[in-house]
């Protein structure tokens, strides 16, 4: 699993692991309550909803439903139905944030963790009203499959110190609703920025310079290779402009009608196509999906007979990501082999019970919805797929370049894709490595521009009708994908294929999409009627993402002035994390090590891989790729690394070398076992 930024950690500074970070708040001056005298130690407690609950302080939060609370006299432990995950608050008078920390350990009655070595420290600038936050992610060998995590935040003389403890899967599992905890959390004191009832600006031609001097002078401080941009205002399109490079060190500039990979947007079209169905009476979102594709299966047949088409494209049926077979044997894939794996599939949640994030669930439905469209089997998934998308979405739009075809958008004007090394470097890398996207593609493959994502924005803005008046899609049925399925966190739900989320007190709607090599963000405002695309050839561009988005708030909201300090924080926090998790790398393993592991290894799940020296380097061969090695220890545990991009940073854990060697990918929920076969060793 790529694992360079804990996508947990992510999640607690940031609000959403895949999401811009909230909007920072005005600091206030008022004073916080002392912590309450000393209270008897109640019982553990089963929520049977979410819960509005309190801190001995007065601090506010919202524990999740069914989680187990047991309330200290310093505090609150609540733990995960599944018992592997833990969030542990404890107060404490202190003014300095990172020493609360060891002070917060010091009162817990299970002490072991203030002996952990932190791995990295960050501290971003106060936000939402605190005077100071702190978050230390603790070095936990990766073997274990487990994280610590402590935050601490500070309003006036009280710290809120909250320790996450517990299995990575868990934190994959729970993470919405951790998240949720952490967001809610409010000490006395504490108020938001809040732009409600305002008016948004026009964004005339000053406001507009402004943000495109901003976007230059961050996509280089980022390292971001090229950009294109478009701002929708009033039913038009107001700016649209290329920043930088389509491919790092050549001198073809982006322009508005570049392609770029557009990942998990790519969703949202495809509800739109399945809205469009709707209208047409090919289906409605409650019809179950095995009267539209009766052989349809998941792995467990409860959850099979619950899915509806709105199901598919909802995050909301405890189905985890799975996302690792996308990965290996992927030449050999087709959309009807996608379909057939998801027989083995099996929800770790309830339906409805905490947001989980399913690219082959999405996929499904856009396969499942296409067949519906063709009204019989004759034609192969993919085709009718992108048969469906062109004649129901992407032509009566006008998105004239967009295409899901690789050999047809390398054709035309496009970026290539790029990612970050492990120095902290660009690298451009061919568009093959994104061949892994089309046997999943409603769910992250299509090439777009920002000229032709424009004007899907603004058919959301005004009500299913183009720039050009012509209606695509009934309200209703467009407006249906903004009802909230799954809280993904305090202020912020998943629709049907969108997010939909209270920013700042103002609505926002929007998805974020990410390749081996992009990065990409459209959001909208529709009580404003104001919309951004925002498109990125590196596929560590989200904080340049996240802070442009900021900055558009800012000029249409008269907000301050965040967005270069957000911008300054994300990129050193990634960068100490990288510099972390490389500190113990050997980029060249010891040949006696290498000639050990050798060999070809089989996964039940994910096929062959081959482990072997190669010009001098260790390698890692899947067929489709391959990818130098290096190697980490941790104990008595060894840990590979890939180095190549785009893989870089996936980790495998190695074990029993001088015995009956294996290696195991750990994806969180999912762990694949890789065992040598002996008759390959080398």
């Amino acid at each position: 699993m790529r694992s360079l930024i804990s996508p947990f950690a992510v999640l607690l500074i940031a609000g959403c692991a895949d999401a811009p970070p909230p909007p920072p708040a005005s600091p206030t001056s008022s004073a916080p309550a002392a912590p309450a005298a000393p209270a008897p130690r109640a019982e553990a407690v089963r929520l049977e909803a979410d819960t509005p609950s309190k801190t001995p302080s007065g601090a506010t939060f919202e524990a999740p439903k069914g989680w187990l609370m047991t309330k200290t006299t310093d505090g609150v432990v609540l733990e995960a139905p599944e018992g592997d995950l833990t969030i542990t608050i404890v107060e404490v008078r202190e003014k300095d944030a990172e020493k609360s920390i060891a002070l917060a350990w010091e009162k817990r009655s299970d002490k072991r963790g203030a002996s952990l070595k932190p791995k990295t420290t960050s501290k971003p600038p106060p936000r939402e009203g605190w005077d100071e936050i702190v978050q230390i992610a603790y070095d936990i060998p990766a073997a274990e499959g487990r994280a610590v995590i402590a935050l601490a935040r500070r309003k006036g003389e009280i710290s809120h110190v909250a320790f996450l403890e517990g299995k990575v899967a868990g934190f994959d599992r729970r993470g919405a609703q951790l998240g949720t905890t952490l967001g809610s959390f409010r000490a006395p004191g504490v108020e938001e920025e809040s732009f409600a009832g305002k008016k948004a600006n026009t964004l005339d031609a000053k406001k507009l310079e402004a943000f495109a001097a901003f976007v230059e002078e961050s996509r280089v401080k980022a390292k971001v290779p090229g950009v294109a941009v478009a701002i929708i205002q009033d039913r038009k399109v107001v700016f649209e402009k290329g920043f930088g490079a389509r491919v790092l060190g050549k001198k073809d500039s982006v322009t508005p009608d570049t392609l770029f990979m557009i990942g998990s947007i790519t969703k949202p079209l495809t509800s739109l196509m399945m809205a469009k169905l709707v209208d047409e009476g090919r289906f409605t979102w409650d019809t179950p999906v095995t009267q539209v594709a009766p052989g349809f299966a998941l792995g467990d047949p409860e959850a099979t007979k619950k899915l509806a088409m709105r199901h598919t494209v909802c995050a909301c049926t405890g189905l985890p990501r799975q996302d690792m077979t996308f990965f290996f044997g992927f030449g050999k894939t087709t959309p009807e082999s996608r379909l057939e794996e998801m027989k083995g599939l099996k929800p770790t949640t309830a339906f409805g019970e905490t947001f989980q994030y399913s690219n082959l669930m999405v996929s499904a439905g856009g396969y499942v919805a296409a067949r519906a469209a063709e009204g019989n089997a004759k034609k192969p998934l993919g085709a009718a797929y992108d048969d469906a998308m062109r004649t129901r979405v992407l032509d009566p739009i006008g998105m004239k370049s967009s295409t899901f075809d690789f050999a047809v958008a390398e054709k035309r004007d496009h970026s290539n894709p790029h990612t970050l090394t492990t120095t902290g470097d660009v690298a451009s890398v061919p568009v093959s490595a994104e061949r892994w996207i089309p046997s999943i593609r409603p769910a992250g493959g299509l090439w777009s521009s920002a000229r032709d994502m424009a004007r899907w924005v603004a058919v959301e803005l005004d009500g299913g009708k183009t720039i050009d008046g012509k209606t695509i899609v009934t309200q209703a049925n467009l407006l249906e994908r903004r009802k909230p399925m799954a809280r993904v966190a305090e202020k912020m739900s998943y629709g049907l294929a969108l997010m939909v989320e209270k920013y700042d007190g103002v609505d926002v709607v929007w998805h974020t999409g990410g390749t081996l090599g992009f990065n990409t963000l459209a959001a909208w405002l529709p009580e404003h009627g104001v919309g951004l695309v925002f498109l990125t050839n590196l596929a560590g561009g989200g904080p340049l993402m996240s802070a442009a988005r900021r900055k558009l708030f800012e000029l249409l909201f008269d907000g301050k002035d965040e967005a270069r300090e957000n911008l300054a924080f994300s990129l050193k926090r990634r960068a100490d994390a990288m510099t972390a998790s490389f500190a113990t790398l050997e980029r060249t393993p010891d040949k006696d090590w290498t000639a050990k592991l050798a060999g070809e290894y089989q996964s039940t799940e994910l096929g062959r891989v081959t482990f072997r020296s190669e010009g001098g380097k260790a390698i890692i061969d899947t067929g489709e790729w391959k990818s130098a090695i290096g190697r980490v220890k941790e104990g008595d545990t060894d840990k590979i690394v890939l180095l190549d991009p785009p893989w870089f940073g996936f980790e495998f854990i190695v074990k029993d070398l001088s015995t009956t060697p294996t290696v195991t990918l750990d994806a969180g929920q999912e762990k694949y076992l890789f065992v040598r076969r002996e008759a390959t060793r080398q």
